[in-house]
């Protein structure tokens, strides 16, 4: 009976493996940019613009304006985070690429400090145009443009300002983004915000995505045949002892 209860265990334990995902795969590099640095990502900044893209710390005044910011415990020593003296338009984005995946998660803690009172989101990223002050947060297929907000964007995930009085503290953002990515490939996160009416904060941490891949084919066929075989060898145990 105890050799019964071993095949029968080891079976439950096939069974278990065959519906179970792999671990969840981290696509994302530096994305709490405790390396205090862009290490992984890519600046850009829109010619004439008045400003640029920093690693700052959390809590404190911001590096060009001076502006005041909220952070906690959860954002450790560093973040990302635009300033200004004037108008400006600027993109923080960062590459991945995965295969076939079962489950793909993006999380990033974020806020956007509009000290304007808008948003004005209608001009896309150019802040040469009239009345634009924006943050936004998209997934750009590969090879899109730093700045593009046309066909290049396969999804928009954030497009405003933090309502209310300034400075905003950390908002948590969780998507699931399988029905975009999970068929595989290679996109571009972007984070990007424009701004010529007042100064615009857009503060970036903790940015991830974990991708569960599909379990190959060949792998639940071999599953699939300890099974048999395991359950053919219990049933010649079950006719032994009857």
């Amino acid at each position: 009976m105890r050799r019964l209860f071993g095949w029968a265990s080891g079976l439950a334990m096939m069974a278990a493996a065959a519906t179970a995902t792999a671990a969840p795969i981290e696509l994302i590099t530096n994305g709490n940019f405790e390396t205090g640095s862009f290490a992984g990502w890519t600046t850009n900044v829109l010619g004439g613009s008045n400003g640029n893209l920093f690693i700052d710390t959390p809590g404190t005044t911001t590096p060009q304006s001076g502006l005041p910011t909220i952070g906690t415990a959860a954002n450790g020593a560093w973040y990302a985070v635009t300033d200004m003296s004037g108008p400006g338009t600027y993109a923080l984005s960062q590459a991945f690429t995965l295969g076939a995946s079962s489950s793909v998660i993006l999380r990033f803690d974020m806020f956007a400090n509009d000290w304007d009172g808008g948003p004005f989101c209608g001009n896309g990223l150019n802040h040469t145009l009239p009345q634009s002050q924006c943050g936004r947060v998209d997934i750009l297929s590969n090879g899109a443009g730093a700045f593009n907000t046309g066909a290049g964007v396969l999804a928009n995930y954030f497009m405003g300002v933090d309502g209310g009085p300034d400075p905003h503290g950390f908002t948590s953002y969780l998507f699931d983004i399988t029905a975009l990515v999970g068929g595989g490939g290679t996109f571009i996160l972007r984070f990007a915000e424009v701004d010529n009416q007042s100064n615009f904060n857009l503060g970036v941490d903790n940015v991830s995505i974990q991708a569960e891949a599909v379990p190959e084919p060949a792998s639940l066929a071999l599953l699939g045949l300890g099974m048999v075989a395991g359950a053919r060898r219990l049933r010649r145990k079950v006719s032994k002892i009857s």
